[in-house]
C-alpha cells in the first residue's frame, strides 16, 4: 500500500483497543482523513511508541489503500511538532480548542483538502494557547471555515428583498436563507434568529471589540449548528462567555 506524508492537527482521538487508537487528523494536503494507529498506547523497552494526542500538530506518514480511500488509513509515523501546550493552563482556551476542532471535523468531507482551514486550525490553536479572551479567535475560525466550504452567511444585505442592511433597525440570520433578514422579511421565515451586533460592525467585520464578538459567535455558531444538526462541542461552556457583562 503505497505511504503519503502531510503535516496535520489531530481533530478527534478514540480508544479502539488496549493498545489502539482511531483518530481524525486534519492534513494541509489531504484535508480530514480518519487513521487507526495500531499499537500505538503499547511501549516496550525494545520499542518507544510517541504518544498522539488531541489539538497537537505534527508530521505524519499514513499507509493507505488506493482502492478503498473510505477504509482507515493506517498510522505509519507520527512526528508531533507542536502540543500548544497553553490550551491545558486555561479552561476556556481548551474549550475554545475543542470547538474549532468539532466544527472543522464535521463541515469537512474525508479526503477534501482546505489548506486554509488547516492553516487558521494551526494559527488559531496557537493564538489560543495564550489567549485572555477566545471569542475573538473563534469568530475568525469560524469565518474561514465557512468561506471555505461554500457556507459563509451572506452580511451585507437582506437575501430575501437585496436591500443593502448596513442601516436596519434590527437584523436576523436564517441559516435555511443563508444570510441575514431585515425587520420587513424576518416575518416571513419561521427559522431565524436575532442578530445582535450593529449592523455597521458586522458588515466592517471588526470582531477586536469583546461586544462585537460576542455577537459575532453567537451569529456564526447560530448557523454552524444548524447545518452539523447539533450543538458543537464545548459550547455549554463557551455560551457563559457570549454572556458576561462586558462582551454586550
Amino acid at each position: 500500500m503505497p505511504h503519503i506524508h502531510d503535516s496535520a492537527v489531530v481533530l478527534r482521538r478514540l480508544d479502539y483497543s488496549e493498545s489502539s487508537l482511531v483518530v481524525a487528523v486534519f492534513g494541509r494536503t489531504h484535508g480530514k482523513v480518519r487513521v487507526i494507529a495500531k499499537g500505538i498506547r503499547r511501549s516496550t523497552k525494545k520499542e518507544f511508541k510517541p504518544g498522539l494526542d488531541l489539538l497537537e500538530a505534527g508530521e505524519i506518514v499514513l499507509s493507505i489503500r488506493e482502492e478503498r480511500q473510505e477504509a482507515l488509513a493506517i498510522l505509519v509515523e507520527w512526528k508531533q511538532q507542536r502540543a500548544f501546550v497553553g490550551l491545558r493552563e486555561k479552561l476556556d482556551r481548551l474549550n475554545a480548542a475543542q470547538y474549532i476542532a468539532d466544527v472543522a471535523a464535521r463541515m469537512t468531507e474525508d479526503w477534501d483538502p482546505h489548506p486554509s482551514v488547516y492553516e487558521s486550525l494551526v494559527h488559531t490553536l496557537d493564538a489560543l494557547a495564550s489567549a485572555d479572551d477566545v471569542l475573538s479567535h473563534l469568530v475568525r475560525f469560524q469565518r474561514t471555515l465557512l468561506d471555505e466550504v461554500g457556507l459563509l452567511p451572506i452580511v451585507d444585505q437582506c437575501v430575501a428583498c437585496r436591500q443593502p442592511i448596513a442601516h436596519a433597525s434590527e437584523i436576523y440570520i436564517s441559516s435555511f436563507e443563508g444570510g441575514l433578514l431585515c425587520r420587513d422579511c424576518e416575518g416571513a421565515h419561521v427559522e431565524k434568529r436575532r442578530v445582535t451586533v450593529a449592523p455597521e460592525a458586522l458588515v466592517a467585520g471588526d470582531e477586536s471589540d469583546p461586544a462585537v464578538a460576542s455577537g459575532m459567535f453567537d451569529m456564526y455558531n447560530y448557523h454552524l449548528t444548524h447545518l452539523i444538526k447539533r450543538e458543537p462541542a464545548a459550547m455549554y461552556h463557551l455560551q457563559r462567555l457570549t454572556q458576561q457583562p462586558h462582551n454586550r
